[in-house]
């Protein structure tokens, strides 16, 4: 890892959750049961608030996962590999199902769900952890986080265009989770259950905004 990252990272490790305190969300969504959400980091938006030092390094490698790049990915999948084995029997194949981005490209979300994969078989031998293609795009759509810079509401159910991709899947003693690297409101975890009906998420940080029910 760049040592100069990993000096900058300081102050920001000190502050991090530890997994015997799991920061786990059952958010109630628009037109569906509460999902669990399982998240490192709250993210706290620059666009209205200043944000502390580590404030500022969660919202960089959110945004570094985007890319991806190693050092967000690995960082990442270190904080959450410990909170995936403890959400689950060890007796239970964790499925990580990564979420597609705006243009439908699986790409960062897949390398981010393999590093974590292969974190959570590094630090757990016995866990099963699968990485697989569940759910795609049937066309681009507008990313969530322009709109809302254009001061418009994010995508919404449908508006996400998801469907799904994957073929027969296990149900028995298999857990499984959509891979992002931030949930807002949690609008796009939601849209990706509906298209698959099951499921539920794992995300690097959570604004903790909740899907206006009106």
């Amino acid at each position: 890892m760049n040592s100069a990252l990993t000096t900058s990272l300081s102050p920001f490790k000190k502050a991090q959750v530890s997994a015997e305190k799991q920061v786990s969300k059952n958010k109630t969504l628009k037109g569906a049961s509460p999902m669990k959400i399982i998240t490192a980091q709250t993210y706290v938006s620059r666009r209205t608030n200043a944000l502390t030092p580590e404030q500022a390094e969660v919202s960089r490698i959110a945004y570094a996962l985007k890319v991806p790049t190693s050092d967000a990915c690995e960082l990442a999948a270190q904080d959450l590999a410990p909170l995936l084995d403890a959400a689950e029997a060890i007796t239970t194949t964790i499925v990580l199902m990564p979420v597609p981005n705006s243009t439908g490209s699986t790409d960062a979300n897949r390398q981010f769900a393999n590093e974590l994969a292969a974190e959570t078989h590094r630090r757990y031998p016995e866990r099963r952890v699968q990485v697989k293609i569940t759910v795609g795009r049937k066309h681009p759509v507008e990313s969530s986080c322009v709109r809302r810079k254009r001061g418009l509401l994010g995508l919404q159910g449908e508006e996400h265009a998801f469907i799904r991709v994957a073929g027969p899947m296990t149900a028995t003693e298999t857990a499984y989770y959509f891979v992002d690297n931030m949930a807002t409101t949690g609008a796009t975890l939601a849209a990706c259950r509906d298209a698959l009906r099951f499921g539920e998420g794992i995300v690097w940080a959570d604004e903790g905004r909740t899907i206006n029910q009106d």
